[in-house]
């Protein structure tokens, strides 16, 4: 009896040393439910935690306004992000693939009567971004002869817009279903202009880098399983694992078809 309890009792002691030394990985997002909730729930982060958690990885979930969460991991205060644009950033490592997309669309005031053109609708309009968001979503528009400006909130981007003071939100097209603007949905029209693909990013660090490659090395891999399906399942998201798994099908057929130069 006494050896049974000695068994016990130091395989506790083992799982507990095991708990309070794992490498914690600090990741952060922003709100954009059902992929984040302010809580730390969401597809995304649940995504995160079924890559790195049997690695022995614990997992520290923040919530931040888009802008405070390219700051930290420009400036090392956390190691990794999930749902953001990919930019022309240095300070930042981001992941090969991206591990979720949306359409990028333009939104206005339904009472505006827009005849909508496409993205040339968009010249010499004043135009709205998300702070932080408007080098990612505008990499494949000509802003030159628009007037551009950020805000905080969809919400202050929205009640601009309404009163006249610039003309275009340009947002994911998920922006416009946060629970934040459910008041002011039915106002609004939301018209494509393109999609974006939305990727993890990692901060320029060593440890930074090596959880970049293991995600390039698990999230492949992960996507396809019945895991990875029930979670969006769960999440109401089926509809976007269907487009992430034929953006990633479509990404890797390129890559392993582009030609190689001879040694």
């Amino acid at each position: 009896m006494a050896k049974v309890f000695i068994i016990k009792f130091f395989c506790i002691c083992l799982v507990i040393s095991y708990q309070s030394f794992a490498e914690t990985i600090n990741l952060v997002a922003e709100t954009f439910p059902p992929q984040t909730h302010s809580n730390g729930t969401g597809q995304q982060f649940e995504v995160v935690k079924a890559i790195f958690e049997p690695l022995g990885y614990k997992i520290n979930i923040e919530v931040y306004p888009y802008r405070r969460v390219i700051y930290l991991l420009e400036h090392k205060q956390v190691d990794m992000a999930v749902g953001v644009a990919r930019v022309d950033n240095s300070a930042l490592l981001f992941s090969e693939q991206p591990h979720d997309s949306d359409n990028l669309v333009a939104i206005y005031p339904k009472e505006e009567n827009v005849t909508w053109q496409g993205a040339i609708s968009l010249h010499g309009k004043k135009l709205l971004f998300i702070a932080g968001l408007t080098e990612g979503l505008s990499m494949d528009l000509n802003l030159s002869g628009n007037k551009v400006s950020e805000v905080n909130t969809r919400v202050q981007a929205l009640k601009k817009l309404l009163i006249g003071r610039d003309d275009f939100l340009i947002d994911c097209e998920c922006g416009l279903f946060l629970d934040e603007v459910e008041p002011y949905r039915l106002l609004f029209t939301a018209s494509n202009i393109g999609f974006i693909k939305i990727y993890a990013a990692f901060s320029n660090t060593e440890k930074g880098l090596k959880l970049k490659n293991i995600w390039a090395k698990e999230f492949p891999k992960f996507i396809k399983t019945d895991k990875a399906r029930e979670i969006y399942k769960k999440w109401g998201l089926l509809r976007e694992y269907g487009i992430i798994l034929k953006l990633l099908k479509n990404t890797l057929q390129k890559h392993v078809s582009s030609p190689h130069k001879a040694k």
